[in-house]
């Protein structure tokens, strides 16, 4: 039955109940009541016809609601979290309710019908539609394959990392060893060159490679690695909320993709690198992307991803990204050198007392100065232990010339002084690379040569040499135990066996 047109009728025309309900195809009676409603409200048609047809239905059928008790609505998000609790029932929780409301108690029955309707408000899903090439969602699979050690024929377990592009639901994976920030970098870069381009988001999982941490007052604080990776290709990192899988929901249904139309098929097979294991995935990835879905009208992942995504996203970078290391808050000691792996480096004397950032990358050392994006100092990395890289630049004007003209004068003391103790010395220089500390060792050594004597010195240092000891400790070391002329474990002379009739010469083995 159509209200509005009944309320015209009565109220427009002159035609009776019977004859109105006969057009309508109702029963008079209805007509009729309606008739004494609209007369009882007082109203025209010009007050009914804006009116929707659920509000004309509110207006003229208000007696159930009139009648309907009026009851005290209890803290439903308190009933729901107190549920939770071990041995805490819904009966135990009316009672509860009934006992703390003195008046407007409803009935159990209809708290629970309540309670039921609040829980399924709670399971409402908000439909997002992802604009293409904005989101690319990232998460590592809850289950792994594997890779047998050929040796040992023992499996190792190794990680499945999944990005999903929003609009396509094209889906990339990549097998890596862990899920540190290493691997993290280098899957987030192949997932990208997989796709050809870059999307405006990057949406990782809360995992510790990509956010240090999540706090109230800042939100996610993205590791620092990472945010350079995304400033690298020119998109931002913005995290799913921790615990709320609905923000990542694409890549919660690629990862089960993969789980299925993957690793299923893998669970047989025996792969004895990650290279083999990764080209495999490749493969089948490829089948997966082109498999046609029913509810995109049978097209597949890569038709999706060609007409949506693909020119949407932003171009690659000229240059690949290049995984670096940070060192953050470093404070610049008094003898503005800056350590990483043991070795030291060089900044600008100026720095002293001051914070700065160290970035490492396979080469290079890079140091920063606060938030400013050009390096103040820049060397080359070495792995030599306890050495150090100086720049002369980074000296003021008398260590400078201190270093120069004192060191000089200690070269050539060391070359006059013995072919022993000048090859030491001109070995710590080249090791050391750094002015002040071969000045320090020079002296060292000729304080050395007044104690003990340069007969004695030439011997340690010759005795250094041999077992490839470089600091001047050790050769302190040797003249205060007086071993500089003692032989050394597993380097005796070489002379030759006694003879005797159990011992066979070496024209045996010919």
């Amino acid at each position: 039955m159509n209200l509005k047109d009944l309320c015209r009728q009565l109220l427009n025309t002159a035609l009776s109940s019977r004859q109105i309900g006969m057009a309508l195809g109702i029963s008079h009676n209805t007509v009729q009541r309606y008739r004494a409603r609209l007369r009882e409200e007082g109203l025209s048609w010009a007050d009914i016809q804006p009116l929707s047809d659920a509000a004309l239905d509110a207006r003229l059928n208000n007696g159930r609601a009139a009648q309907r008790k009026r009851f005290v609505e209890p803290d439903f998000a308190y009933v729901h979290e107190e549920l939770r609790k071990p041995s805490v029932t819904l009966t135990l929780l009316y009672e509860e309710y009934a006992a703390a409301t003195p008046s407007g108690v409803m009935s159990e029955t209809e708290f629970r019908r309540r309670h039921a309707r609040y829980e399924r408000s709670m399971g409402l899903v908000m439909r997002q539609p992802r604009q293409p090439g904005h989101q690319l969602f990232l998460d590592y699979s809850g289950k792994r394959p594997s890779v047998t050690d050929p040796l040992t024929g023992v499996r190792c377990p190794v990680e499945l990392f999944v990005a999903v592009l929003g609009a396509s639901r094209k889906t990339f994976a990549y097998a890596t060893k862990t899920q540190r920030l290493h691997d993290w970098c280098k899957a987030n870069v192949k997932a990208l060159e997989f796709f050809g381009g870059v999307p405006t988001i990057l949406v990782p999982d809360n995992l510790k490679a990509a956010v240090d941490r999540v706090s109230k007052s800042e939100g996610a604080i993205i590791n620092h690695t990472f945010a350079e990776l995304a400033r690298h290709y020119d998109t931002v990192v913005v995290p799913a909320r921790p615990r709320r899988p609905k923000d990542k929901a694409p890549v919660e249904i690629g990862v089960l993709l993969v789980q299925r139309w993957i690793l299923a098929k893998l669970r047989n097979h025996v792969f004895y690198s990650l290279s083999d294991l990764n080209a495999e995935i490749a493969r089948l990835l490829q089948q997966m992307n082109d498999k046609p879905m029913r509810s995109q009208g049978g097209r597949s992942r890569n038709q999706l991803f060609d007409e949506l995504d693909r020119p949407a996203l932003k171009p690659l970078p000229e240059r690949r990204y290049e995984f670096a290391e940070w060192k953050l808050s470093v404070t610049v000691p008094q003898d503005y050198h800056v350590t990483w792996d043991d070795h030291h480096y060089s900044v600008p004397y100026r720095l002293v007392g001051t914070q700065v950032r160290i970035r490492v990358t396979a080469t290079l050392i890079e140091v920063f100065h606060k938030h400013e994006s050009f390096p103040v100092a820049t060397h080359l990395r070495s792995n030599v232990r306890q050495g150090s890289t100086t720049d002369w630049g980074h000296q003021p004007a008398n260590h400078r010339a201190y270093s120069q003209e004192q060191l000089g004068d200690l070269v050539a003391w060391a070359a006059r002084s013995g072919p022993a103790i000048n090859q030491f010395a001109q070995h710590h220089i080249e090791r050391s690379q750094r002015p002040l500390a071969s000045l320090r060792a020079l002296q060292g050594l000729k304080n050395m040569a007044r104690e003990y004597g340069l007969d004695r010195l030439e011997a340690a240092c010759q005795r250094a040499i041999r077992i490839q000891a470089t600091s001047p400790s050790s050769v302190r070391s040797m003249l205060k135990r007086r071993i500089e002329t003692a032989p050394i474990r597993g380097q005796e002379s070489n002379c030759p066996l006694p003879a005797h009739e159990n011992v066979r010469g070496p024209e045996t083995y010919q």
